[in-house]
């Protein structure tokens, strides 16, 4: 008999929106300013929270699947799943880029300061996105939509754990362990280590899938512990205290390649929902964060060049230049209170965005990609073909 891991019956609300709330901290870290939200440590090194993404990925993956997919599965079926999940929205923010870049072609370049379709948005590097297998070496894993690497890295992550749930289902854990523990030491011993997430991005990945799926495995008895209320109450401020501090302090240190293992920590307790905070993160708003996380997350930067584009163009017409810097080094300038404002502002702009692409893209996308895979679709259309061409008696 399989392990009933009863676990993966379970929504876990609050880590729903710990993840709408990661995904702001990435909008913020993107948005260079003069302010003091964009130059705090813990927003400069808000890249670590795309481990969180990873290890959170590889718990609720562990939890939905992998009793199944270690019992038969079709591994097919999960992948279509899961490429119903998150290839819509992709697909969309590429057209959407590449819209752009005809419209440099036809109105100019001088709109954007740089000849369209080249450099990080040339016709091989889209070829690499669509594909996404931008995280493979010869690839640039920063071209086109810049957050797309992380996705293209769980893709293929995904399908990893997968074949090794079906094949080796017995050992996943002792698997995942020898991933988790090895995959750190091997990334500092590579010279000139820096704490970047989209290097090494598949290493990074399966690190932390491995230490969430680990979590998987322990979620039950975690989840039973019989702790006193005040307790559970402690845990989610300390361990919120740890993140905050660790990345804060060791963000930018080697130290900062085990960020996972703190956030492993982090999705077990806040699992248990039984703390103020998990009380506090189940409030509408944040509920709702959680629900446009991956819209918030990967339409931001395609916002975030526009919102570059207008201060660039406006700049002169107010006397001053709001764009400091070329290339990936630019900075909104107007000094701290301007910059703060425009964090702030931006990040809600953003959510708002993400809502109705949450609505008008993500969610009939994913519906109309589950009908492709399932197969409805194919036989609704030859439903209609067959009564389009079918002869008048």
């Amino acid at each position: 008999m399989l392990e009933s891991h009863s676990a993966g019956r379970h929504r876990y609300v609050a880590l729903d929106s710990l993840r709408g709330l990661c995904a702001c901290m990435v909008v913020l870290l993107h948005v260079s300013t003069q302010g003091n939200i964009s130059t705090s440590l813990l927003v400069k090194h808000a890249a670590l929270f795309v481990d969180f993404f990873f290890v959170l990925s590889g718990f609720v993956i562990g939890a939905s699947y992998g009793v199944r997919l270690m019992g038969g599965f079709s591994i097919p079926r999960f992948m279509g799943r899961r490429l119903a999940r998150i290839y819509p929205l992709h697909l969309a923010l590429l057209l959407i880029f590449v819209a752009f870049e005809t419209g440099l072609t036809v109105f100019g370049a001088g709109a954007g300061h740089r000849a369209p379709f080249e450099g990080n948005y040339s016709l091989d590097y889209l070829l690499h996105s669509l594909l996404l297998v931008q995280v493979f070496l010869g690839a640039n894993p920063l071209a086109w939509n810049l957050p797309s690497w992380s996705i293209a890295a769980e893709v293929w992550i995904y399908l990893l754990f997968a074949l090794l749930l079906r094949f080796a289902g017995r050992r996943i854990a002792a698997i995942c362990l020898l991933v988790a523990v090895s995959a750190p030491l091997w990334l500092i011993s590579q010279p000139g280590f820096a704490p970047v997430m989209f290097e090494n991005a598949l290493i990074r990945c399966a690190m932390g899938f491995a230490l969430g799926m680990l979590g998987w495995r322990c979620a039950d008895w975690v989840l039973a512990m019989p702790l006193p209320r005040w307790m559970d109450h402690g845990l989610e401020i300390a361990v919120v205290a740890a993140v905050v501090a660790f990345i804060w302090i060791l963000g930018g240190e080697k130290m900062s390649v085990l960020a996972p293992f703190l956030f492993l920590l982090a999705v077990l307790v806040f699992a248990r929902e039984k703390g103020l905070l998990s009380v506090a993160l189940k409030a509408g708003p944040l509920l709702m964060l959680g629900a446009l996380s991956y819209s918030i997350y990967l339409i931001h930067m395609f916002l975030y060049y526009r919102l570059l584009n207008l201060l660039s163009v406006i700049g002169p017409y107010v006397g001053r230049e709001l764009v400091v810097g070329g290339g990936h080094g630019k900075i909104i300038g107007g000094g701290p209170l301007i910059g703060d404002c425009i964090s702030i502002l931006f990040l809600a702009l953003v959510i708002c965005c993400a809502y109705v692409s949450w609505r008008l893209i993500e969610l009939p996308g994913q519906k109309l990609a589950r009908e492709l895979g399932s197969g409805r679709f194919a036989a609704t259309v030859a439903r209609i073909l067959k009564s389009a061409f079918k002869r008048p008696m």
